[in-house]
């Protein structure tokens, strides 16, 4: 099995939604398409791709802040990742969070967040492995 971690092209997006779907079950549109072309087309953030045997399998998207909530120099957040379920237990998710953060040492940025919600154990302990922990930061949301 050739395993390839590399950046994300534009004739990936569709592949990296119809993963998503996979792991979702949902055939809603997905905003990611979206996104995914935006940050293309303006070249930012730190989107990846892990292809196996030249096909896509997984995915990691994140971008880079100037400042956020009271930090005084860039961050990193990883908004998503995703592993096809076939191939799934492979450890592509963890060689994808490896590239990523190399990519923030590469780039200088010491910083990197997500918001994972509190009871996906699986996503808790994959960024754990990854070297993430609780912050100090406490979210707060309203329903408007």
């Amino acid at each position: 099995m050739g395993v390839r971690i590399r950046r994300l092209r534009a004739g990936d997006v569709a592949a990296v939604v119809g993963i998503e779907r996979r792991i979702t079950g949902s055939r809603r549109t997905s905003a990611l398409g979206r996104y995914l072309r935006r940050a293309l087309r303006t070249r930012e953030g730190i989107c990846l791709v892990a292809e196996v045997d030249g096909e896509a399998a997984g995915f990691i998207v994140g971008d880079v802040r100037p400042w956020e909530f009271g930090e005084d120099r860039e961050v990193a957040w990883v908004k998503v990742v995703g592993v096809d379920p076939r191939h799934q237990g492979e450890g592509l998710g963890r060689r994808m969070g490896e590239q990523f953060v190399a990519e923030l040492r590469r780039r200088g940025i010491r910083r990197a967040k997500t918001l994972v919600e509190w009871d996906s154990g699986d996503l808790v302990a994959y960024f754990r492995s990854l070297g993430f922990d609780r912050s100090g930061a406490v979210v707060l949301e309203r329903t408007v």
